[in-house]
């Protein structure tokens, strides 16, 4: 199996995202001032995921196809979506996708954080709510993933709770032999 199923974002690199200051350089090499990735994240999970295909960063606009599978989520914030236990297969696919496509496209290293963050939630969903795994990281790696991400203080409780349990479906899952 293939773990770099993030665009060669290897576990050591989305350890490295995940340890990010609040400082990045711009294209000029000056400093400027970052949004926080508390407040990247607290704002994103807060609000509904952008459907308009017009607007950029929309998941149509990342995506770069119809969402039409997120219609029926539409009113639903992100938190409630990555951490519903009734939230549709497809539409935690979509976000999942979404997310990946966010850490490939993002400028700024917490956007590239909270990308991350989406991404292992909608796979932690996945194992948690559903019982499938919807990515090619072995469950060791997701297990140390979870671990990471249930460390940073920025990360929301609700979240956590769910990286909680995701690393513990990890755990209870035996690697299969080579």
């Amino acid at each position: 199996m293939r773990e770099d199923t993030t665009y060669d974002i290897t576990p050591k690199a989305t350890a490295r995202f995940l340890s990010i200051g609040m400082e990045s350089k711009n294209i000029r090499g000056d400093l400027r001032a970052s949004p926080s990735p508390a407040k990247l994240l607290q704002d994103m999970l807060a609000n509904e995921p952008p459907l308009h295909p017009t607007m950029p960063g929309s998941v149509p606009a990342v995506l770069n196809r119809p969402c039409d599978e997120l219609l029926p989520a539409a009113g639903r914030s992100m938190c409630d979506l990555l951490t519903g236990s009734k939230t549709d297969p497809a539409v935690i696919t979509t976000l999942k996708d979404y997310a990946k496509e966010l850490v490939r496209r993002g400028a700024l290293q917490t956007q590239k954080a909270v990308g991350i963050v989406i991404y292992y939630a909608a796979i932690a969903n996945a194992l948690v709510f559903q019982g499938k795994r919807i990515t090619t990281h072995p469950y060791e790696n997701l297990r140390e993933a979870y671990t990471e991400l249930k460390g940073k203080p920025w990360i929301s409780k609700e979240l956590k709770g769910l990286f909680q349990k995701a690393g513990d479906v990890c755990g209870r899952r035996k690697p299969k032999p080579e």
